[in-house]
């Protein structure tokens, strides 16, 4: 790995195409306006100019700009988030301004609050959904303990489906690429009745090839089989009453990636330094299917008062295998089964006035996670000491109820000043139920120790008051002071003691804030920026910080405490008709201000907490003929020197900075019926590594993808 400057890369890939294209931009289009972004940041629909709050916008037409799949591929375009799969190719992490768990366990919740059209996903587990006929993408940065609730000492992301329609509409997206890669999306919409609209979507990823290859079988492994669907039904009840039912599924049969692995007990891998060969002895695969169904019922009491309803209910399952000693051997091979039962219901009733607005609610959510892990190690256990054992593994049942209120307030106290306070009452209790370890000899089954029951009680009052200043056109200046927390629980990794099955506690966040948005140039030109700095207690820390018969255990424990001090910058620029310009750097100064765990030394950066992120997106559009248009996109986003594990602080856990640059470029009619579209990703090709996990065998590195490329043919009827 060498280090590299940002800064030359950075004016390298802009400079000369903005001197390009400017000129031929200036005849494009009409109007050189930034487009008004509405958020729902705060429960309701807002111009992103008026929320005083740090807030990353997508818009669907930048998920398709971007090549957008998945959501860990947000955080490319977004400054101070960071989001990679803590297992192989599942199980992200998010990490929002340093404050992320890196845990592959799926009883524990993020740090950040992932809503799918309102509704929280409970488990990292579940965030590996497609990203299907997306009408934006919102990321809140900083504590968002009012509104939101539950475990959002990170902050908050929110995925807003697309709604049905009156006209009717109907597309279809293909593509073809690398690999042997294939994807289809396609919806129609449109009146299905007097009041009644609809809207199916569906989408199917295939990947007959992978980029990496099983130097046991001389297989290729990455192929995908992915399909996902939604469809969303709207009834206007009445002229006050709005139902919106929302059914969605899908199911994933795709490879698991196989991660490149120093084995010490093994000769195998000795000069092999090819970062996408590796080995595996079994079928390295995964099986999630996910089905879903929400109701959201909005009642207008009156023209001020709204009262509304938003009712979840998740059912998924997951087998994830995979063979983390990477050789022929059977030394840790590893199969995790989970299913997740969640239901969900909040009630809201949102007063806007013309100088105050008030949103109160409940909330009320139940979940159950039952989860069986094994390992099979017929090859290793014997190296350390546990002669005739085959494999071994651990389960549980966790069971949690989480119930809340809470209010929100702002008041229009003058003209160019605005008060915005908030509080919520949270109530949790998880029940760890059943939870043991068990060794397998002979094929017979033995408990380490008698199951463990635990429960853990949780009660905080999250809160927020933030001043916001409007006196100067077209500016929003506010600064903020905010309180989250997330809860305690259990961890749900293998262990050798059943004292380490204790509940972990909460781990709160104080969060002070100063930012600002501008809309300058007459509307051409919008600038955010933010400055803050975080009091962390009690943080909860995912790592190796339980000894064991076989070496190091991963678990959880509140390590102490930290402090984050960053700033960010988001600029959106049309310099000319037909020409955006976006560009955003992030910074962050993370430390551990106090240890209570062995191994984690104070002064340690905090994990997945790049100081230094930056990211910039280039389009442009101009006219061929009189029906026929052109576009290109360029993207590209520096990360600098990042660490995936401080315990003990390990050399092989540090990866140095790296640049990633997609493009795309493309005809389409000037209707906007149909286009076609060449698009690469990685162009540069490069080699870098988005996870280290450490185990009995040493470090396991998984790599991002190489270069990809391929065609896009969309056509809307």
């Amino acid at each position: 790995m060498h280090k590299k400057n940002p800064w030359p890369s950075t004016m390298a890939l802009a400079a000369p195409l903005l001197a390009a294209l400017l000129p031929a931009a200036a005849a494009a289009q009409e109007s050189r306006q930034i487009e008004e972004i509405v958020v729902t940041a705060q429960k309701r629909a807002q111009s992103f100019g008026d929320v005083g709050i740090a807030v990353s916008a997508f818009t669907g037409d930048d998920v398709r700009d971007l090549g957008l799949e998945q959501m860990k591929d947000v955080a490319a375009q977004t400054p101070n988030l960071k989001i990679n799969d803590t297992l192989a190719n599942s199980i992200p992490n998010v990490s929002i301004r340093g404050v992320g768990l890196n845990d592959y366990a799926a009883n524990n919740n993020p740090a950040a609050g992932i809503y799918v059209d309102e509704v929280y996903l409970v488990s990292p587990a579940m965030l590996t959904f497609q990203l299907l006929d997306i009408e934006r993408i919102e990321v809140l940065k900083g504590p968002q303990g009012t509104l939101y609730g539950r475990n959002t000492t990170g902050g908050t992301v929110n995925f807003v489906s697309s709604k049905p329609t009156e006209a009717f509409e109907s597309g279809i997206t293909v593509d073809y690429g690398r690999y042997d890669h294939f994807a289809a999306e396609g919806f129609v919409s449109g009146a299905l009745g007097d009041g009644v609209a609809g809207r199916l979507a569906v989408q199917t990823v295939q990947r007959g090839d992978g980029y990496q290859t099983n130097r046991l079988t001389g297989e290729s492994i990455g192929e995908i089989d992915r399909t996902s669907w939604r469809g969303l039904l709207s009834w206007q009840a009445s002229e006050s009453v709005s139902v919106l039912l929302n059914v969605h599924g899908g199911r994933d049969e795709s490879d698991v990636s196989l991660v490149k692995i120093d084995n010490p007990f093994s000769a195998e891998d000795d000069g092999d330094d090819d970062p996408y060969r590796s080995g595996a002895s079994l079928d390295p695969r995964m099986d999630i299917e996910t089905k879903g169904v929400a109701l959201t019922v909005d009642w207008d009491l009156s023209d001020a008062l709204t009262l509304t309803s938003v009712t979840g209910y998740e059912d998924f399952s997951r087998l994830h295998v995979e063979d983390r000693d990477a050789t022929s051997l059977i030394q840790l091979d590893g199969f995790f089964d989970n299913d997740i039962e969640q239901f969900s219901q909040e009630l809201r009733l949102t007063y806007v006035g013309s100088e105050v607005v008030i949103i109160g609610g409940l909330f009320y959510g139940e979940d159950e996670i039952d989860t069986r892990d094994r390992f099979d190690a017929s090859d290793l256990l014997p190296l350390l000491g546990l002669t005739g054992v085959d494999s071994l593994g651990n389960e549980y049942v966790q069971k949690t109820q989480s119930a809340a209120a809470f209010v929100h307030a702002e008041w229009q106290f003058s003209d160019d000043w605005r008060l915005t306070t908030g509080l919520r009452y949270t109530d949790e209790q998880k029940d760890f139920e059943d939870a043991f370890t068990y060794l397998v000899a002979g094929g017979v089954e033995t408990r380490l120790f008698p199951a463990v029951s635990n429960d853990y009680d949780s009660e905080d009052v999250s809160g927020r008051i933030g001043i916001d200043f409007v006196g100067i056109d077209d500016t929003l200046i506010y600064a903020s002071v905010s309180r989250g927390f997330k809860s305690g629980g259990f961890q749900g990794q293998l262990t050798f003691n059943p004292a380490d099955l204790q509940a972990f506690d909460d781990e709160t966040l104080w969060a002070y804030e100063i930012g600002a948005k501008s809309r300058l140039a007459d509307g051409t030109v919008q600038l955010n920026g933010a400055v803050f700095f975080y009091d962390y207690s009690d943080l909860q820390f995912y790592g190796g910080l339980f000894d064991s018969p076989v070496g190091t255990l991963f678990g959880i424990a509140n390590v102490g405490d930290a402090e984050i001090t960053g700033a960010e910058v988001e600029l959106w620029w049309r310099p000319a008709v037909g020409l955006d310009v976006r560009l955003g750097a992030g910074l962050l100064d993370t430390e551990v201000t106090e240890s209570v765990v062995a191994g984690v030394a104070e002064g340690s950066d905090l994990p997945n907490a790049p100081e230094l992120n930056l990211n910039a997106m280039i389009r442009y559009e101009w006219g061929l003929t009189d029906g026929l248009r052109a576009d290109a996109v360029l993207a590209t986003s520096y990360q600098d020197d990042v660490t995936f594990d401080i315990v003990r602080s390990p050399a092989e856990a540090e990866e140095d900075g790296y640049w990633l640059t997609d493009a795309r470029v493309g005809v389409l009619a000037a209707d906007g019926r149909w286009s076609v579209h060449a698009w690469v990703k990685n162009l540069a090709d490069e080699r870098y590594r988005s996870q280290v996990l450490f185990s009995s065998v040493g470090f396991g590195e998984s790599y991002g993808p190489p270069r990809t490329y391929g065609v896009s043919f969309s056509v809307a009827f």
